[in-house]
């Protein structure tokens, strides 16, 4: 139950609310609101009266460390292992709890905001097992990964991840790949649809663990399904991708 306990999520709103500040650079900045209703996979009419850090790039929230950004990284960070990389830095949170992780060696970020970046390293002194390459993640160099996560999609679904699936795996040798709401799109799946297409055993794995914490929790009761025409039209796509790449 720990991504929905709220002494977990409490406990790490806190920590990076001490570790980060409210500033600005460019058209990036970093602001703290209270009173934010949200959760990952289920909506609750549950306020969490805590300050929590939020980044807003052009005014536009990008990302805040609050309770869908906790439970929808967790399992990322659960199976993360060996040499790792993050599209999106974001305010730093996933990037420096895989970093805490034993089994996990180096993790790169990919990051192409100077600004996004500059605000991340007032806030944290400097860590040997993060890398930050600045640039454009579709022209990156190539490199091998143990595990690879994409953190860029605004809390959204899209057919973006099926299109991003497919760029990074011809541009890295990648033997893991997942993306932020992944558990979420699968668990949305009709098994109708779902049945015929080749899933990632770790995909597999990772949504049936948060489905059970969020049973374990009791907000199951609370479960919100995506737009079930979105989430058919994303199924389609990655059904000619993974079923090809199974058939290989």
């Amino acid at each position: 139950m720990r991504p929905y306990e709220g002494v977990f999520i409490a406990s790490k709103i806190e920590e990076y609310n001490l570790l980060i500040n409210e500033a600005k650079s460019g058209e990036c900045s970093i602001s703290k609101r209270e009173g934010i209703k949200e959760g990952y996979l289920y909506e609750k009419d549950e306020e969490i009266k805590t300050r929590i850090p939020e980044l807003l790039q052009r005014n536009k929230l990008s990302m805040r460390v609050g309770p869908k950004e906790i439970q929808g990284c967790y399992e990322a960070i659960k199976w993360a292992k060996g040499k790792v990389a993050i599209v999106g830095l974001g305010l730093g949170y996933l990037a420096q709890e895989m970093s805490k992780k034993k089994d996990v060696k180096e993790v790169i970020v990919y990051e192409i905001n100077s600004d996004v970046i500059k605000l991340y390293n007032r806030n944290f002194s400097q860590n040997e097992k993060i890398k930050i390459i600045e640039g454009d993640a579709y022209k990156a160099t190539k490199q091998k990964f143990d595990f690879f996560f994409v953190d860029i999609y605004g809390y959204e679904l899209s057919l973006r991840v099926v299109e991003d699936y497919i760029k990074f795996n011809e541009i890295h040798e990648i033997q893991e790949y997942s993306f932020w709401g992944m558990e979420h799109f699968l668990l949305s799946c009709s098994y109708e649809e779902i049945v015929w297409v080749y899933i990632p055993e770790l995909w597999m794995e990772m949504s049936k663990d948060i489905s059970r914490e969020l049973e374990k929790s009791g907000y199951m009761d609370y479960y919100k399904q995506l737009d079930e025409k979105l989430v058919s039209e994303v199924l389609a796509a990655f059904k000619v991708v993974l079923n090809e790449g199974e058939d290989e």
